[in-house]
Parts: C-alpha cells; structure tokens; sequence
C-alpha cells in the first residue's frame, strides 16, 4: 500500500465499533493500521477543531488511519490522502452524549454525573450544540467539499451494516465481493440491541433518538440551528 486512508468521524457514532472493522481490513489487507483505539496507541487525537500539526505523526506512513473523532486543519501534506466521513445525524449525537456521560462513561467524575442529571437533558443539549456544531462545520466546509471524500452515515451501519461495509471498502479499493468481508458484512452487534440500557454503552443504536427524548422546542431550535449542516448530510 502506497496511500494513507484517513477515517474521520465524532464520539458517539459507533467510533469503537468503526476501529474493530478498520482493524479487521488492516488485518485481512495486511495494511498498517493507525489508530488511537489500539492497545498501545498508534495516532494522537487533537484535542480541539481544526488543530494543526496533527499530520506530522503521519509523516512518510502509509496506511489506514482513524477513527479519528476531530476534524483537524488540512494541509498539503493530505492533499493525496483518501478521507472518509463517518458520521451520525448531530441531534442523536447530543443525546447519545448525555446519557454516556451520566450513566455510563468510565473515567467521568461523578460529582459532573450528579449535575447533569440534575441539569437535564435539555439543559444539556442546548449548551453541548455549540461545541458540537464547530465539528460538523468544519467536515462540511473542508472535508465534504473536497471531490475524493466519501461519507459514511452512522445509520446505515446500523441498520444496512452490508450497504454501509461496501461503501467504506469501494473507497479503499477493496472488493467487498469477497468471502471474508461478505462474512464482516453480517457482524452487527449494534443491530441486535432490542432494549434501552441507559448504563450500557450501546445504550440504544436505533436512529431517531432524539425524537423520543427532546421536547418539541429544542428540536425546532436544533433543526433551525443546524438547518445548513443537515441539509448537506441529508438529514
């Protein structure tokens, strides 16, 4: 393998399972695989939107790289890179990212657990969108306008894991026509979650969440304010 293939894509869109498939074809490929999900990390995650620098750890690799959950400044030196979008509709997002960090998330403090709790899901909501949205802006300004950047939808690797696998493999050149990825096509996990588990990580993979939960208001204020970004992902 000659290229790097970038996988970009934020928390709370099945990022860990997207590392499992990325490992697999790095396996079946036999291509080096970056990622900070390996057991001893192989790539460093920026820490903020539009970081630069971050494709210097690249530097002279070939490879699949990602998940990679912050978009970062492009350069030159991914002018030559594949980047794939992997990403979730940003209202579910904001839910799925409340209930993780109150319930389940290891590592959050628990005093922090209390308070959003106690703040709510609205409250929560609301404040966590303007974050958010800086992430989504910047993929649909630099990554998406880009004519070689494929994007991925969390919703099909839910619910059309097939539709989904063979999208990601056309963009890496892969035949998905194949035995193995045909086999890799039928491994859904996320399918199988049939009941709500706020304490589990894969608490409810169903699209739509955000339907259920928010009141009637924020999903206005939500569809108003991310009306641009929506529409550019098809939402």
């Amino acid at each position: 393998m000659d290229r790097r293939i970038l996988v970009f894509t934020v928390h709370k869109a099945a990022s860990l399972g997207l590392h499992d498939v990325l490992h697999r074809i790095a396996k079946k490929e036999k291509w080096p695989l970056y990622s900070p999900n390996m057991k001893k990390a192989t790539l460093i995650e920026p820490n903020e939107p539009g970081e630069t620098g971050f494709f210097d750890q690249l530097e002279g690799k070939a490879g699949l790289a990602g998940p990679i959950r912050m978009p970062v400044a492009l350069d030159k030196k991914a002018e030559s890179d594949k980047l794939i979008l992997h990403l979730r509709d940003p209202r579910d997002v904001l839910v799925s990212m409340f209930y993780s960090w109150s319930y389940s998330h290891p590592g959050v403090d628990e005093g922090l657990r209390e308070r959003l709790i106690e703040r709510g899901l609205e409250e929560f909501v609301r404040r966590e969108s303007v974050g958010l949205k800086k992430k989504y802006d910047l993929y649909v300004r630099d990554y998406l306008s880009l004519p070689g950047t494929v994007l991925l939808k969390y919703e099909d690797f839910v619910l059309d894991r097939p539709s989904w696998l063979g999208g990601l493999l056309n963009a890496c050149g892969i035949d998905p026509d194949q035995r193995y990825y045909q086999r890799l096509a039928k491994d859904n996990p996320a399918a199988k979650v049939r009941q709500e588990d706020k304490y589990s990580h894969i608490r409810k993979a169903a699209p739509g969440d955000h339907r259920e939960k928010l009141e009637s208001e924020t999903i206005a204020k939500l569809n108003d304010d991310w009306a641009e970004i929506l529409g550019a992902l098809g939402y």
